[in-house]
């Protein structure tokens, strides 16, 4: 491993800082709200806890006084001590086993709280949501989500930190597998390479490779299923699609990267991705909002005579990808949101992370072709994550 690898692949741990930072944002607008606690599963629930194995629910307490309280599934802790998990972290100092819900409304009522307000964030089954009413019938269980949405939108330094290493993971894979694939290889053979140059740089064991190849250029995940058993073929060219991963957090970019010759109706579609992407990149600071930069997308992709995709390739994300921004960061879209996807309209705000790999369609060929890279949003522009240029690769 040489030593840039080496750097990226530090160990890496969030601050007991970062944590108190954001229970005590939660925690004051849980109180806003009249809300006593919350009750956080999913992604949620790794913000609040780092990520602890086989964690189901969390439950933080308004009251600062009281600690954070994380159920584990009951086989993480049949053979083994919670202790071990304590001594391991400094995040949680209330680690408990469950099959069920059944803790969650045993740590309510130790806590008081049997008949206040509680809130939750994140997916809560209905069997989770019955159990815990039937245990504790006079208590009010009322959706928060957009409280923990809107907190996780904007990123803080810590958390920009591990989002940079991430995308700088992927980085070190491209340049892997530009070295390593080559015509004749399965599918299978790159995506493994792939992966394993993001592990070998210190990449979660969580990271997804996703690669498109063919006389058609594309990127679909069921296309990128059929390749895993297909050969590559000169004068093909691949996509590689990625969710390295640092620390939970998500590096998500895109590359494109032709075997042999490059294909001429290639290179002048990624010629034509690299002029949208400047023109995106224009309107890209705080104040602006996602509508700006769909039009500028749509705008400057007439003039090149190729086609916009619904799969544009912009948004945000961080742990998840993607992520929506919360509705504190909404806005009308005088469009009535077409074109806008998932996350509506919204303004920017720095510290939020943005992947802007504008896609184009070849509409007589079929086509697809993007490219680009991840930034986080700052007040007079943006700021990239990488060095690694944006560039049709080819292999010799």
């Amino acid at each position: 491993m040489d030593s840039a690898t080496s750097q990226i692949g530090e160990p890496a741990a969030l601050s007991v800082q970062e944590r108190d930072r954001r229970y005590a944002i939660i925690r004051a607008q849980l109180s806003e709200r009249g809300v006593d606690a919350l009750i956080a599963t999913g992604t949620h629930l790794l913000y609040l806890s780092d990520g602890l194995p086989g964690e189901m629910f969390g439950i933080l307490p308004t009251d600062p006084g009281e600690a954070f309280t994380a159920i584990l599934t009951w086989r993480y802790l049949a053979d083994i001590s919670p202790q071990i998990l304590l001594d391991a972290q400094q995040w949680v100092g209330d680690i408990r086993s469950g099959r069920d819900a059944s803790p969650v409304a045993e740590r309510l009522k130790q806590l008081g709280l049997q008949d206040r307000t509680i809130g939750f964030a994140g997916p809560l089954s209905q069997r989770a949501y019955k159990q815990i009413t039937s245990a504790l019938p006079s208590v009010k269980l009322v959706d928060v989500s957009d409280i923990l949405v809107d907190v996780r939108t904007i990123k803080s330094a810590e958390e920009l930190a591990l989002i940079e290493r991430a995308n700088r993971i992927f980085d070190v894979a491209v340049q892997r597998v530009h070295e390593f694939a080559r015509p004749g290889m399965l599918g299978r053979q790159v995506v493994q390479e792939g992966k394993r140059a993001m592990w070998d740089a210190g990449g979660d064991l969580e990271a997804t490779f996703k690669f498109n190849f063919g006389p058609v250029a594309a990127q679909n995940p069921v296309l990128s299923e059929l390749c895993l058993n297909r050969r590559i073929q000169e004068g093909d060219i691949g996509t590689l699609t990625a969710h390295s991963h640092f620390h939970h957090y998500a590096g998500h970019t895109d590359q494109e990267i032709a075997f042999g010759k490059p294909n001429p109706r290639h290179v002048a579609m990624f010629d034509a991705v690299l002029k949208v992407r400047e023109e995106v990149l224009k309107h890209i600071k705080a104040g602006a909002t996602h509508r700006d930069l769909v039009d500028a997308y749509e705008s400057a992709a007439k003039q090149t005579g190729f086609k916009t995709s619904p799969h544009s390739q912009m948004h945000l994300y961080g742990i998840d990808v993607p992520e929506f921004p919360g509705p504190a960061f909404k806005t009308d879209d005088p469009k009535g949101g077409k074109g806008l996807g998932g996350s509506g309209n919204f303004i920017l705000k720095a510290g939020m992370v943005y992947s802007v790999s504008p896609t184009l369609i070849d509409d007589k060929t079929g086509d697809s072709v993007l490219g680009g890279t991840s930034f986080v949003v700052t007040d007079n522009g943006y700021r990239n994550f990488c060095d690694r240029p944006v560039a049709l690769l080819v292999t010799h």
